[in-house]
C-alpha cells in the first residue's frame, strides 16, 4: 500500500495553484506544464522505488498475560534493502486491552535490525488474538510512504493476576514487613512443631526447651506452625451482581484475584485449595488439592471465566458443596448482595453448612454507595436528598445482614474490591492461628 506524504500534497497544491494562475496569464502556461511533468515523473520514480517487500518482522510475547498488569511485547524488524528506512510501526489492537507507546518510531539502517517494544494492559480475561504488524516508511524522494503489513497470527491467554503471589513470595524471602501476612508461624498451642530458635522478648516461658537451653547455655524456645493439610474452598459468585466494575476490573475479577492469592498462601503453608463457581447453578468445581499441581489447576480452571446475567442461587451452590466435601473445610464465599431476598437466601444457605464446615462470607463493598450516602458536596436538590436516603438505607440493610450471618456462626469479611485480596489473606491466617478450622 502506498500513501502520499505531506510533501507530495504541498507540491501538488502548488502545481494546481500555478496552473490556475496560468489560465489567467497564458505566458505562465509552459512553466505550469513543466512543473506538472516534473512532479509526475518524480512521483512515478518514487512509486517505483518504493515497491517491493523490504522487511522481515518477528513478534515475541508471553503466552500468558496477567489481567490488569503491563505485559511487554517485543518486535524484531530486519531491513533487507540497501537503504535506510525511517517511519512508524503499529501492531493490530487486541480486543479489551490498552496499549502503551504505540505507534513506535522506526529508524532502521540498511541491512540492519532493530528491536522495539511496547506494553499492553488487558482488561478482560480469556483468549485474545494478535493480528498483523504494519510498518509505514518513506520512499527515497519523500513523496510517498510505503506501508508493509505482515500477518503474525497468534493467540495469548489472559489469566487473573498471577504476579501478586510471586511478589508476596519475594517479599517473604527479603524479610520485608510487608510480607507478614504470608507467615503461618504461631506461638504455640495445639499446632505442629517447626523448629527451635533463640528466645526473644514476648515468648512464653512454657515454650522454653530446657534441654536445648542447657546444651547451648542460652534460652531456646520451640516455634510452632499452624496445622497443615486442611481444606480451603473458594465459592465464587459469577451471577449478575458481580458484573459491576470497580476501577478497571469487574467485581468477579477482584474476587478471583483474592481467591487465587489466598489459595497460593494456603498451598505454600501445606493446605489444600479448591474452587467452585456458581450462579443459578453450580458450575465449575475443582476439588481441594495441594502442591504446585493444585495451584496450577486452580488458575487454569478460571482464566476464561466470565460473569453471567443469571440470578444467584446460594442454596443450590452450598448444597452441592456439602455433597462434594467430606472433611471439615473453610468455605470462602465471595459475593455481593444487593437485595433483602438474596440476603435471606444467603443466610439460610450458610446455616446449612454449619457445624460441619466453617463458612467465611466475603462481601465486596460498593465504594460508590458510601460516597453517595455521605453526599459529595453538591447536595441541595430533591434528587440528591432522595439518593442519599436510599444509599443510607442500603448501608443499614447491609450492616443488618452482616450481623445476622455472624449470629448464625459464620465468619464475615466486608471490604472494598481493591482491598479484598490482602484482607482475605489476613483473615485466612487469623483462622489458622486461632485454630478455628
Amino acid at each position: 500500500m502506498l500513501v502520499p506524504t505531506r510533501r507530495m500534497v504541498v507540491l501538488a497544491g502548488l502545481a494546481a495553484g500555478i496552473a490556475g494562475v496560468a489560465g489567467l496569464v497564458p505566458a505562465l502556461m509552459p512553466a505550469a506544464w513543466t512543473l506538472d511533468g516534473l512532479l509526475l515523473l518524480s512521483g512515478a520514480a518514487d512509486l517505483a522505488l518504493a515497491l517491493g517487500h523490504r522487511l522481515r518482522i518477528e513478534r515475541k510475547t508471553p503466552q500468558i498475560w496477567s489481567l490488569g498488569r503491563r505485559n511487554r511485547i517485543e518486535l524484531t524488524i530486519q531491513n533487507r534493502s540497501g537503504r535506510r528506512l525511517r517511519g512508524t510501526v503499529m501492531d493490530d489492537p487486541t480486543a479489551d486491552t490498552e496499549s502503551f507507546d504505540l505507534p513506535l518510531s522506526l529508524d532502521l539502517p540498511a541491512r540492519g535490525e532493530v528491536k522495539l517494544g511496547y506494553e499492553v494492559v488487558p482488561r478482560r480475561r480469556g483468549r485474545r488474538e494478535l493480528g498483523a504488524v504494519t510498518v509505514r516508511y518513506g520512499a527515497p524522494l519523500g513523496l510517498v510512504m510505503r506501508q508493509e503489513k505482515v500477518d503474525l497470527p497468534e493467540h495469548v491467554d489472559v489469566y487473573p493476576d498471577v504476579h501478586a503471589a510471586r511478589e508476596l513470595a519475594m517479599l517473604r524471602r527479603q524479610g520485608r514487613k510487608d510480607a507478614r501476612v504470608g507467615s503461618l508461624r504461631v506461638r504455640g498451642g495445639d499446632t505442629e512443631f517447626e523448629r527451635l530458635r533463640p528466645y526473644s522478648v514476648g515468648d512464653e516461658m512454657r515454650h522454653v526447651d530446657w534441654r536445648a537451653t542447657a546444651r547451648r547455655d542460652d534460652l531456646i524456645v520451640r516455634q510452632f506452625q499452624a496445622e497443615s493439610d486442611q481444606n480451603i474452598v473458594f465459592a465464587i459468585d459469577i451471577g449478575r451482581s458481580m458484573r459491576e466494575k470497580s476501577g478497571a476490573l469487574d467485581a468477579v475479577d477482584w474476587a478471583l484475584n483474592a481467591a487465587l492469592l489466598c489459595a497460593d498462601v494456603a498451598i505454600r503453608g501445606g493446605d489444600k485449595a479448591g474452587l467452585l463457581t456458581f450462579d443459578e447453578l453450580p458450575r465449575a468445581f475443582v476439588k481441594p488439592q495441594g502442591g504446585r499441581r493444585g495451584a496450577t489447576r486452580l488458575v487454569s480452571s478460571v482464566f476464561d471465566l466470565e460473569s453471567t446475567l443469571h440470578a444467584t442461587d446460594y442454596r443450590a451452590a452450598m448444597a452441592y458443596l456439602k455433597t462434594k466435601l467430606r472433611a471439615r473445610s473453610l468455605l470462602v464465599i465471595l459475593t455481593r448482595v444487593l437485595e433483602p431476598q438474596t440476603a435471606k437466601e444467603l443466610a439460610s444457605a450458610v446455616r446449612v453448612l454449619l457445624p460441619t464446615h466453617l463458612p467465611l462470607c466475603v462481601f465486596l463493598r460498593e465504594p460508590a454507595l458510601g460516597a453517595l450516602a455521605t453526599g459529595d458536596g453538591s447536595a441541595g436538590r430533591d434528587e440528591d436528598a432522595f439518593a442519599m436516603a436510599a444509599a443510607a438505607e442500603a448501608l443499614t440493610f447491609r450492616e443488618g445482614l452482616l450481623r445476622r450471618i455472624r449470629r448464625e456462626g459464620a465468619l464475615v469479611l466486608d471490604a472494598r474490591p481493591e482491598d479484598v485480596t490482602m484482607a482475605l489473606v489476613s483473615r485466612y491466617l487469623e483462622v489458622k492461628a486461632r485454630r478455628l478450622l
